[in-house]
């Protein structure tokens, strides 16, 4: 078993049966606002997923009997285990009553744990048994465990590769994880299956570990240091991180981001904090607003394209929406692309191609050449 040694804490099992027990009268109530899912796994276990409708994080947050966004339980003879658990749902800074700063800065506590938010998609890793992990995505788990069309498919297998990179098994990793009673939170970037909209390629790819979470209804999340050390152990990628003493000093390093669109030098979705409130593990999330632009380039392309069974690609008649004073001047530029490089877009909606086309519109708009549209 893995030599990492993490806090012990009380998983409170009877508050975890009372918050699963509210699910299912939740679920039973207002179907609208909850769905489950049932897996069978390959051992014969069912566990059950939960979905919660995105917008009841914010109005019905007090009537909520957790926060969880991912959370996968189990039955055993009527009672209720937790067997996966993602982080709490977290809001952007602004987009909430408790995520303004004059609140945060009243509300919350230090040491602030500032870490790089990757461009990918979430992935929790977590035992079945003493020799088998389950990875899933954030609701669902593939019926193969191999697939490689499913996210958390592709996932499992970078799991192997990472595991193998350090001479570990995936006993290893079952082993500590079930011991320890925890679900490794990761991001999936790998441009070879689903391109986002910042690029990994070669061995930037893979899995990169930012969250270790206790199988509790309430967020209990381990510090950065140990989820790089872990990180480093099993074979992921580091996720980097900052630590500040004051909400006064995050503000600063935001606005750093906003000006440079970076992270230390690399471009990021955003980044993620990580502080004490009301006593609770609490987070939330500073966007990058380059990064927000470049995500609107692929959403209006996605909008207007559109590629026949022939392959050939035109653009729609839809008027797109545009957030960005620079998206006006890619759409003029998109669709003067589309008639000389066609071959750029035809698998855009397929997720590929995504990063090639905003990297020619920038070397475009940097080369002064929108007298050209």
């Amino acid at each position: 078993m893995a030599d990492i040694n993490i806090p012990t804490i009380d998983l409170n099992q009877d508050q975890i049966q009372n918050v699963v027990e509210k699910l299912y009268e939740i679920k039973k109530s207002t179907s609208k606002d909850l769905r489950s899912k049932d897996f069978t796994l390959e051992n014969g276990q069912v566990w059950t997923s939960w979905t919660m409708r995105e917008s009841a994080y914010k109005k019905k947050a007090e009537s909520l009997p957790t926060m969880a966004r991912g959370i996968f339980t189990q039955n055993i003879d009527g009672d209720y285990f937790i067997k996966v658990r993602g982080y709490d749902k977290f809001f952007n800074v602004l987009e909430t009553t408790a995520t303004q700063w004059p609140y945060l800065e009243k509300d919350t506590v230090g040491p602030y744990e500032v870490t790089a938010k990757e461009n990918g998609c979430i992935i929790f890793i977590a035992a079945l048994s003493k020799e088998n992990v389950i990875v899933t995505s954030k609701h669902s788990i593939p019926a193969i465990k191999t697939d490689s069309q499913a996210h958390a498919g592709v996932g499992y297998n970078w799991v192997l590769k990472h595991l193998d990179s350090v001479g570990k098994t995936e006993r290893d990793l079952a082993e500590w994880l079930l011991d320890k009673n925890v679900t490794l939170v990761a991001e999936l970037c790998d441009d070879e299956f689903e391109q986002h909209i910042l690029p990994y390629t070669g061995k930037e790819r893979g899995l990169y570990l930012h969250g270790i979470n206790y199988n509790t209804d309430i967020l209990h999340t381990l510090p950065s240091d140990l989820v790089q050390k872990t990180a480093i152990e099993f074979g992921f990628h580091v996720t980097d991180y900052k630590v500040f003493e004051t909400m006064k000093e995050v503000k600063q390093y935001g606005d750093e981001m906003q000006q440079t669109g970076l992270y230390d030098g690399r471009e990021v979705e955003g980044a993620v904090v990580r502080c004490k409130r009301n006593g609770n593990d609490f987070m939330f999330k500073i966007k990058n607003e380059q990064y927000l632009v470049y995500r609107e380039y692929r959403e209006v392309t996605k909008a207007l394209i559109e590629v026949s069974d022939e392959g050939l690609v035109t653009i729609n008649s839809k008027k797109a929406r545009c957030t960005y004073e620079k998206t006006p001047y890619y759409i003029e530029w998109l669709h003067k692309r589309v008639i000389d490089k066609p071959e750029w877009f035809r698998e855009f909606k397929l997720q590929k191609g995504i990063i090639h086309a905003r990297q020619e519109f920038e070397k475009f708009w940097e080369a002064g050449k929108l007298s050209e549209l």
